[in-house]
């Protein structure tokens, strides 16, 4: 019986030693993607500080990691997407945006969600927004739908 009682005890034991690694990497996980996401903010941030027209945002997803604000007083739009390492940014105003799609890319079993917005008439025609996930890019699109 006693050999019972100290199976059962070495077992739940070991399966708590085997626990703490997986937990450990799913704290570093989430510690990784909160930074990452700090960062993003940041950088969305300071593009639309650099911007010269006066710009309120009434709604924006910069605190969510998506570079789209809407001042909808002023009838503007803030555009900011990842280009060759850098962010590129303009203020818009809401009549100059087109069409917009969610995409969804797979990659080797990687996803990456996108809202694709078009603005026909200028130097580059297409912004292509990454969202974290496919409910955040379903919100972005339903935004600029109501606009």
């Amino acid at each position: 019986m006693i050999f019972h009682w100290l199976f059962i005890i070495i077992t739940l034991l070991l399966c708590a030693v085997a626990a703490l690694p997986t937990r450990f990497w799913v704290r570093v996980g989430e510690w990784v993607k909160t930074r990452g996401l700090q960062g993003k903010q940041a950088r969305l941030q300071a593009a639309l500080v650099r911007q010269r027209r006066p710009f309120t945002p009434d709604e924006s997803f910069l605190n969510r990691g998506v570079g789209l604000a809407m001042d909808h007083e002023r009838k503007l739009v803030f555009l900011a997407c990842p280009q060759n390492g850098r962010i590129r940014a303009e203020i818009l105003p809401s009549s100059a945006l087109g069409q917009h799609t969610v995409l969804m890319q797979s990659d080797h079993g990687f996803q990456e969600n996108f809202v694709e917005i078009s603005i026909p008439g200028t130097a580059q025609p297409v912004w292509r927004l990454p969202c974290a996930d496919s409910e955040l890019a379903a919100e972005v699109d339903n935004a600029l739908a109501r606009l």
